[in-house]
């Protein structure tokens, strides 16, 4: 009976290996796919260029097709792409879903400037600040190598970038939309995010255990109200302050006020905005 069952067992095996290999020779790579919903001149020459890039042989098995190592691949022979996905459709179809990231922000390391994407590496560097780019100062410490991330994924001011890239995406902006809202973000007061808009209004969040996204979108509501075209560069002065509402029994958890230029005392000194940020972000040392 032992025997038997040993016997049946062995069949078993062997008929997997036999299903196993007649796959493997069965479902093999015929064609590979790249493509990306996002308008590029260049849209063609990237699709070979992932291509190439994932490493994907013809004729090899639709098996060992590995899709983190794919993404991996690509990313790393090219850190303005992001890709989606990896999708295997038998029998012999391989396609990559990517997305082209446009060159968004910069910021400063020792002696250097570093361009980011908007994924948050990092694709060029120079002696000074470029043009078309907002600037990012960061209270934490930063990569200085292209091809590497802004910070790596705990980074306190690469979640707030991300965030805030994400929030205005939400409303609908594209990447150089935002670099044009946007003349720079300071990360480096402990506690505070201080957002200067090109259009000359300023925001700042006191993130001290708030929901910093709602806090975020209240902020700029406000904004949006001060410049009903929002992303017109129209010059609104004055000072957004958004913070959280800790009074006890509070109905709106978060508290939101638009200080206008001259308009409100700061201690002794009639408000201003440039005023404000030279005393609370200028003495900032890096």
């Amino acid at each position: 009976m032992r025997n038997k069952k040993l016997i049946a067992l062995l069949i078993v095996v062997l008929l997997l290996v036999v299903i196993v290999v007649v796959c493997g020779a069965t479902f093999l790579v015929r064609h590979v796919d790249a493509y990306s919903y996002y308008e590029n001149p260049q849209i063609e020459l990237y699709d070979k260029n992932v291509i190439a890039a994932s490493g994907i042989k013809n004729n090899s098995s639709m098996f060992f097709v590995d899709e983190a190592e794919v993404k991996q691949r690509v990313e790393q022979a090219y850190p303005e792409i992001g890709v989606v996905n990896v999708k295997r459709s038998f029998p012999d179809r391989v396609t990559i879903n990517y997305v082209i990231y446009e060159k968004l922000y910069q910021f400063q390391n020792g002696n250097k400037y570093y361009q980011c994407y908007s994924s948050g590496k990092i694709g060029s560097e120079s002696d000074s600040l470029l043009p078309g780019y907002f600037t990012v100062k960061p209270a934490g410490s930063t990569s200085a190598a292209v091809g590497k991330y802004f910070q790596d994924n705990n980074g306190k001011d690469r979640w707030y970038v991300d965030k805030i890239i994400a929030f205005l995406r939400s409303k609908g902006m594209i990447d150089y939309q935002i670099n044009e809202l946007i003349g720079f973000i300071d990360l480096r007061r402990a506690g505070y995010v201080y957002i200067r808009t090109n259009a000359g209004c300023s925001i700042e969040i006191h993130d001290n255990g708030g929901d910093f996204a709602a806090m975020l979108d209240r902020g700029f509501a406000v904004y949006a109200k001060t410049d009903p075209s929002f992303t017109d560069v129209v010059k609104v002065h004055g000072l957004i302050k958004v913070y959280p509402n800790l009074s006890d029994g509070a109905g709106d958890p978060i508290r939101c006020v638009y200080l206008k230029h001259n308009a409100a005392q700061d201690g002794d000194s009639v408000y201003t905005d440039d005023g404000y940020y030279a005393r609370h972000y200028d003495t900032v040392e890096n």
